[in-house]
């Protein structure tokens, strides 16, 4: 892609950005240092509006030509617990806590965006909405923002997104109409029991075994209760029980996650999941609930934004991104206006930039993020 001149001259303040929010992450709605650069760089642009809202998230809003024409762009702001191990001079100031998931990287891009907004008023075809968003990872923050009317005032036609994606090479952009990451459910499941002498478990009711069987079992519903054309994951990646050795666990809990690209095939996991449950009663002797913590729905590109995308994105950059199960709450925006979330590649191994997302030695080359305020500003005039 051809970078404009005008957008190359903001390379150094984009790089700034996000070199200073890379060093001081914070994870959902506690993100009050990001907040505050944020509007601490607003106050130095020219800008129509800009508000608080969803706690420590920001819509600005620019008008532009057309006042019946609304393009909103989104940004997560919130990082990780992770400890990072980068190496880099810039590296996370908050011990435990490190964007590994490039975030400080889109919020870089929408900075960037930003700036470019604020010197070409008189240029813009339409409206921007400017969303910085709050607690992206699994608190969600995208529904507050538009109950708090992210989306309205003025009214937003199309939303676009990007993450960074390590899996897909620097300079390619992913692209995929429809469906295009998976809805996710968080489930929390408490076993009762009764506790016992370990030398005598008769006299108790083991929730250590119930929850082993329970989480066995539960693989069987993928291959033998859900269509195998309709992929679906469970994943249980957390599992609590018992206090010592010799004693029979009383209380045992275990989370984990359901995802799928159809509603459906979630819901049908989910009861087949309850069912198991209310046979372990039987044959367990075991008491238990089930709860769902948090649900963000499938990310589903709309197909004819998708396209007209197509004609935007050079050619030669576009990459058919495939079905990726991790989730992203873009998705409800996606609920209420038109959206295309996208993946800006980001894996170079010449430079080493291979590690995974979330991984603490995740890093991408600085130069992707002037490719994703270019093409803002090509979806800007040409969608």
């Amino acid at each position: 892609m051809n970078i404009d001149q005008d957008i190359k001259q903001l390379q150094e303040n984009i790089i700034s950005h996000r070199r200073w929010l890379h060093r001081y992450p914070q994870v959902g709605y506690l993100e009050e240092k990001a907040r505050d650069y944020i509007l601490d760089f607003f106050n130095t642009i020219n800008f129509d509006e800009v508000k608080v809202m969803a706690k420590t998230g920001i819509k600005a809003v620019r008008y532009g030509k057309n006042p019946d024409k609304t393009l909103a762009f989104r940004a997560d702001m919130d990082a990780l617990e992770v400890i990072e191990d980068t190496g880099l001079e810039f590296a996370s100031q908050y011990h435990g806590y490190m964007h590994a998931c490039g975030h400080d990287g889109h919020m870089a891009i929408l900075l960037g965006f930003a700036q470019w907004l604020s010197e070409n008023k008189a240029e813009l075809p339409c409206n921007a909405v400017l969303l910085f968003q709050p607690a992206e990872e699994g608190i969600g923050g995208a529904l507050p923002m538009i109950q708090e009317g992210a989306l309205d005032n003025p009214k937003v036609d199309a939303i676009f997104g990007y993450h960074i994606m390590p899996e897909i090479p620097q300079g390619r952009v992913g692209i995929k109409d429809g469906p295009f990451m998976a809805s996710t459910s968080r489930i929390t499941i408490d076993l009762y029991g009764i506790g016992a002498h370990g030398a005598m478990p008769h006299k108790g009711v083991d929730t250590v075994l119930a929850a082993a069987h329970f989480i066995t079992q539960a693989q069987s519903v993928l291959t033998r209760r859900v269509d195998p054309l309709q992929p679906g994951v469970i994943t249980f990646g957390k599992l609590t029980a018992g206090d010592v050795a010799n004693v029979i666990a009383s209380h045992a809990q275990i989370k984990g996650t359901i995802r799928a690209f159809d509603e459906g095939v979630s819901v049908e996991i989910e009861k087949h999941l309850i069912n198991l449950l209310k046979g372990m009663e039987t044959s367990h002797g075991i008491r238990w609930e089930f709860r769902k913590d948090e649900y963000y729905p499938a990310v589903v590109n709309h197909p004819e934004l998708t396209n007209r995308l197509r004609s935007v994105i050079p050619e030669q950059m576009q990459f058919e991104a495939g079905l990726m199960m991790i989730a992203e709450d873009f998705a409800f925006y996606q609920q209420r206006v038109p959206g295309v979330f996208l993946y800006l590649g980001s894996r170079n191994e010449e430079k080493g930039y291979t590690y995974p997302l979330h991984s603490n030695k995740f890093q991408f080359d600085e130069a992707i993020l002037l490719t994703g305020v270019q093409l803002y500003k090509d979806i800007l005039f040409h969608i």
